[in-house]
């Protein structure tokens, strides 16, 4: 069995740093997969179980996904950036959900409990780690309505944009009559904005790691 202190030290070197956000993280992740039904998400079975999204792309994400296993490659991480750190811990097998967040009151509580700590991220850091979890998050439980692309699986099927040739994973593709385009083509909000191409060549294959 992993002691939470080396859950710490693991989630922080996944991050880069144990700062007071990564261990709300892990918490906040033992706790929401107790109240499901999880006790060690990242054995074989388990791991198929759990779906969790975050409503932060700060540093409890990285806490989550170091005791979790939940990454977003494998569509068992989701990131719905509301700018509030919570996370919803949501069963597959069971269909129970639960939303742990952060109590409103929870920093002020962390702040008093070291008042004449010099380094404010130590004060932090050690009072997470020792407060009541009942001082610290709420937990409520929730429905969580995905739909069938948004769970993880096997690849979904292909499309192709008909202007511009791209490759669209089935369900991302965008309907204008008979034609099929990517939101690139068909002209929606993009995170980017095109300027112009560039040449890749000699950018990373395998030749270029040998010499």
């Amino acid at each position: 069995m992993v002691t939470i202190e080396k859950l710490y030290q693991q989630a922080g070197e996944l991050h880069g740093s144990t700062c007071p956000g990564v261990i709300l993280g892990v918490r906040m992740s033992l706790l929401g997969c107790r109240l499901i039904g999880i006790d060690e998400p990242k054995n074989s079975e388990n791991r198929k179980k759990l779906l969790i999204l975050v409503e932060t792309d700060r540093c409890a994400t990285d806490g989550i996904q170091s005791v979790t296993g939940c990454s977003i490659g494998r569509r068992t991480l989701k990131v719905v950036d509301y700018g509030i750190l919570a996370a919803t811990f949501y069963n597959f097998e069971t269909k129970r959900a639960v939303r742990i967040s952060v109590r409103t009151d929870a920093r002020a509580k962390a702040k008093d409990q070291h008042p004449h700590e010099v380094d404010k991220n130590l004060a932090y850091i050690t009072a997470y780690k020792t407060l009541p979890t009942e001082e610290i998050f709420i937990a409520e439980e929730v429905t969580v309505d995905l739909s069938s692309f948004e769970l993880p699986g096997p690849p979904p099927p292909r499309s192709q944009c008909n202007v511009c040739g791209e490759e669209i994973l089935s369900g991302r593709e965008i309907h204008r009559g008979q034609t099929i385009v990517c939101r690139r083509c068909a002209r929606l909000p993009l995170y980017y904005k095109p300027t112009k191409s560039i040449p890749v060549s000699g950018s990373g294959n395998q030749a270029e790691f040998d010499r």
